[in-house]
């Protein structure tokens, strides 16, 4: 009887503990379904909210203004466990192709990421035009030392005035003259050919000095204008203007550093100030280095199109240092006729 009783206890025993055993999985289960409805973990063990950010950006979606967006996208998502997904809106589709009202949707709000030139950007604070002051960099290795320096840091708060955050600067690059007259190799070479510039004051103060006689118009209208004689010639990034086959109705090119633009690349700064100070350390980082690789293809792509253009039978022209230095002198009174609205010190901070 008594091993018989021991048996009996020994087994309740066995199926008691099973039972608990039981209970315990089945609350685990419950609870890790429950965190992930609504949040994600990233590498640390880190639990991110879900959302969903727009980009918006001005270029078209087969360029490194798009892959940008893509970029960021990609490495913000892996460092949150999936939890943050960015989606990709070029060409400006969010604003019907409206570049002003694609950075203002940022700063409402409406959108949550903007890539825009500082051309654009310089329509609400004209401070920002500063970065296109005629031939304030003299090379690749200046853009990154000035932007990635105390100049950057300065021009960064111009823009974060605006309620934004900067994520990161980015490039648009240096806007090369074409035309279908001839070629650019000294300053007289521009006298009198009908260029279209981009719609600033300064880049038509500067063209104003070169010689030239300047008109705006939208891009969308510059090819047909070209292939009729109603401009002679454009001045773009090469990725922009090959994106737009001007090469098909342009003979001529001046590769030079006469004016510049860079991307800002920025986030409704309302909603970065509501992330956590995990989540905007990942969004830093990850601005950053979409910004930086961002540089590096638009500078990959210069050397492509350069190549592209030469082997359609475009002229390429380099200006010597001395054409450049005519060009230069003779755009130096812009520092002065502009300084009350970039100002002074900001001036300061790119050429000191």
């Amino acid at each position: 009887m008594k091993k018989f009783l021991a048996l009996i206890m020994a087994l309740a025993l066995c199926l008691s503990l099973a039972a608990c055993g039981g209970d315990s999985g089945s609350g685990s289960s419950t609870d890790g379904d429950t965190a992930g409805g609504s949040d994600a973990s990233g590498d640390g063990g880190t639990e991110f909210p879900t959302m969903v950010w727009k980009y918006a950006c001005s270029a078209t979606e087969n360029t490194c203004w798009a892959d940008m967006g893509r970029d960021f996208g990609e490495m913000v998502s892996e460092a949150t466990g999936g939890a943050i997904t960015v989606e990709v809106y070029a060409a400006d589709q969010l604003t019907a192709g409206n570049q002003t009202e694609g950075i203002q949707g940022v700063m409402d709000g409406t959108i949550e990421l903007s890539a825009h030139s500082n051309i654009i950007y310089s329509s609400f604070e004209p401070k920002l035009n500063v970065v296109s002051l005629p031939f304030l960099f003299s090379s690749f290795d200046d853009v990154d030392a000035k932007l990635d320096g105390t100049a950057g840091q300065a021009v960064g708060e111009v823009v974060e005035s605006m309620g934004l955050h900067l994520l990161g600067i980015a490039e648009n690059g240096f806007r090369h003259v074409t035309n279908s007259v001839r070629p650019i190799e000294t300053m007289s070479d521009m006298q009198g050919l009908k260029i279209r510039v981009a719609g600033s004051d300064l880049l038509g103060s500067a063209y104003t000095k070169w010689g030239a006689n300047w008109t705006n118009a939208n891009w969308s209208e510059v090819y047909t204008g070209l292939q009729t004689g109603t401009y002679d010639g454009q001045e773009n990034p090469l990725p922009t203007a090959d994106g737009a086959s001007i090469s098909e109705v342009q003979d001529y090119v001046t590769y030079w550093t006469g004016i510049y633009d860079c991307i800002f690349f920025t986030m409704n700064a309302e909603l970065y100030n509501s992330l956590s100070p995990e989540l905007q350390a990942i969004v830093d980082e990850c601005g950053q280095k979409a910004a930086q690789n961002q540089r590096e293809l638009e500078r990959q792509g210069d050397e492509e199109v350069l190549a592209k253009w030469e082997e359609a039978g475009v002229t390429v022209t380099r200006l010597t240092d001395e054409a450049a230095e005519e060009f230069r002198q003779a755009a130096l009174p812009c520092y002065d006729e502009f300084a009350d609205v970039l100002t002074p010190e900001l001036i300061a901070a790119f050429t000191d």
